[in-house]
């Protein structure tokens, strides 16, 4: 049964961070094509409405607790886990996109990929164990 409950998280979190990959990609491209706004820098604003939006439905739907449980200690474990993959994202975005000579939101698809994968396994593992 826990293996069950373990794929289903997992396609919760991946619906999750589809919506939030639109939502992120959505605020860089309108911050740096609008904005004028380094893409560097938008891609921190990015980050910060997609966190929060991932942290609500995170912790609500995929991992089943109340929105008032412990939220303080698990926003701040989000956080930590979220900044670490928010490093890894903005090098590889900037190293794929300065060095590669890739556009800017094709690296970024590609950076949120493996951030993905840190913000799951790390959340899963510490955050909402």
């Amino acid at each position: 049964m826990k293996k069950q409950e373990d794929i289903v998280q997992f396609f919760k979190f991946i619906v999750i961070g589809v919506l939030n990959t639109i939502i992120s990609l959505s605020v860089l491209y309108i911050f740096t094509e609008f904005f004028h706004i380094y893409y560097l820098i938008s891609a921190v604003f990015s980050f910060l409405f997609a966190v929060t939006n991932s942290f609500i439905f995170n912790k609500i739907w995929t991992f089943k607790e109340k929105i008032y449980e412990d939220t303080s200690k698990k926003y701040i474990k989000f956080m930590i886990i979220s900044v670490i993959a928010l490093l890894v994202n903005l090098s590889l975005l900037y190293s794929l996109t300065e060095f590669f000579h890739l556009y800017y939101l094709v690296s970024q698809i590609i950076a949120i990929a493996l951030s993905f994968w840190i913000n799951f396994l790390g959340n899963k593992l510490w955050t909402f164990r």
